[in-house]
């Protein structure tokens, strides 16, 4: 059973999400990247809607840790990454959100809806929308991601997936 947080540490919850939309919409990458911790892991789950019980779809998407993040992050920032040239512009909206008591006395689990508007080249849009599982951790005082899963509401996916979500 789960047990909600607080109303003031929900609220220090949605503030820190709601300020991570907005780096990730100024393009602020390296700074997006201070805000997860040194164990984190980034999930994309392939995802399949079927009918009936069946197991996971296997590999995900992406599956990357804070390593794998800053590489991707900063190979977009060399200027050869052809997809992100020139940059996309993005619109991050989180709602939905939920804070529960995390499994140490310290993280909290957080679910949030969102939608991720990406506009490329002046005539590439893509919309995208999802779900997000959290675990936050707070370290130094403030809050930082520990793991982010990502459940995109989509059954075609792109070649490459270049923006965060």
């Amino acid at each position: 059973m789960t047990t909600s947080v607080n109303w003031e540490l929900k609220r220090e919850v949605e503030d820190f999400l709601y300020r991570e939309a907005h780096i990730l919409d100024e393009h602020r990458l390296e700074d997006w990247l201070d805000l997860f911790t040194e164990d984190a892991e980034y999930l994309v789950p392939l995802r399949e809607y079927v009918q009936g019980d069946v197991a996971p779809a296997g590999h995900p998407v992406i599956k990357d840790d804070k390593q794998m993040l800053t590489v991707r992050v900063r190979k977009d920032a060399t200027g050869y990454s052809h997809v992100e040239t020139p940059v996309s512009m993005t619109c991050h909206l989180i709602s939905n959100v939920v804070v529960d008591e995390g499994p140490e006395p310290d993280e909290v689990e957080v679910l949030s809806a969102f939608t991720v508007r990406q506009a490329r080249k002046l005539r590439d849009e893509a919309w995208w929308a999802g779900r997000r599982r959290d675990r936050l951790r707070r370290v130094d005082g403030g809050w930082k991601i520990a793991r982010r899963e990502v459940h995109l509401d989509a059954t075609v996916l792109p070649r490459g997936i270049a923006i965060f979500f």
